[in-house]
């Protein structure tokens, strides 16, 4: 595992969402796509922030006990964000993943979302590694 970098095992293809969308909305992509969490980004692709399934938790069960749902990405989203490139060791990754609790690391070039590496992944990868020593 020493070896691998984020590149390895991100998704090259993630689900990003805009600030301007509402919450509900969001939370739909975040479902089918079958994600904890998604980068907000604007019309360049350019990371603003994360929108996570407890972000979206707290202003939907909120908005539906009063019937009012509405919130748009922007008023839910975590604008303190952990960032990887996908040239950072894997390890470092994880390290990044286990230090701030995150699920999901967004990947950038520059400032551009170019990915996002999964702590599901990471484990798949662990686990693998564990099963199949010759592969490490």
């Amino acid at each position: 595992m020493d070896s691998l970098v984020v590149s390895d095992l991100m998704d090259a293809k993630p689900l990003t969402i805009d600030s301007d969308i509402g919450v509900i909305v969001a939370m739909r992509q975040l479902l089918a796509k079958g994600v904890t969490a998604a980068s907000v980004v604007d019309a360049n692709g350019e990371l603003l922030g994360i929108l996570s399934e407890a972000d979206c938790m707290g202003g939907t069960l909120m908005g539906g006990y009063f019937e009012q749902i509405g919130e748009l990405v922007r008023d839910r989203m975590s604008t303190d964000v952990c960032t990887v490139t996908a040239d950072t060791g894997l390890i470092n990754a994880a390290e990044l993943m286990l230090k701030n609790k995150r699920r999901v690391l967004p990947v950038l070039k520059g400032k551009k979302v170019v990915g996002a590496l999964c702590r599901t992944r990471v484990i798949e990868e662990i686990i693998d590694k564990i099963d199949h020593p010759a592969h490490a």
